[in-house]
C-alpha cells in the first residue's frame, strides 16, 4: 500500500492507512460502542447462527440484490428503515454502498 497523507483535514502525518493512528482512535470513539451502531449481543448471536449454517453447507443469497453469498466474506444486513430489523445475509458490496445512506 502506498503511503500518503492523513485523511484528517490539516494532519501533516504520512501513513499506510487512511488515517494516522490518533485520528483512527478519534474516528473509532466518535462512531460509538458496537453495541450503539446495532451490532450487540443479538445481531453476533443472529450472525454466528447463519455462520454455522453455512459452514454445514447451507447456501444463502443476498438479501438485497439475489446474488449467492460468500461464505468467507458476508455481512449481516440490517433494515434500511429501522435498524432492530435483520433481513439477512447480504454480500459486502451491497451492505457497504447503503452501510451510510438515509434512507
Amino acid at each position: 500500500m502506498a503511503r500518503k497523507p492523513c485523511a484528517e483535514p490539516g494532519c501533516p502525518t504520512i501513513t499506510d492507512a487512511s488515517r494516522c493512528p490518533t485520528h483512527a482512535r478519534a474516528r473509532d470513539k466518535a462512531r460509538g460502542s458496537t453495541s450503539a451502531r446495532g451490532y450487540g449481543p443479538d445481531h453476533r448471536a443472529m450472525r454466528a447462527a447463519y455462520q454455522r449454517r453455512m459452514d454445514r453447507g447451507e447456501t444463502f443469497e443476498c438479501w438485497r440484490c439475489g446474488d449467492d453469498i460468500d461464505p468467507e466474506h458476508w455481512h449481516l444486513g440490517h433494515d434500511d428503515y429501522d435498524r432492530t430489523i435483520y433481513r439477512g445475509p447480504e454480500c459486502v458490496p451491497c451492505n457497504t454502498a447503503t452501510s451510510g445512506r438515509n434512507c
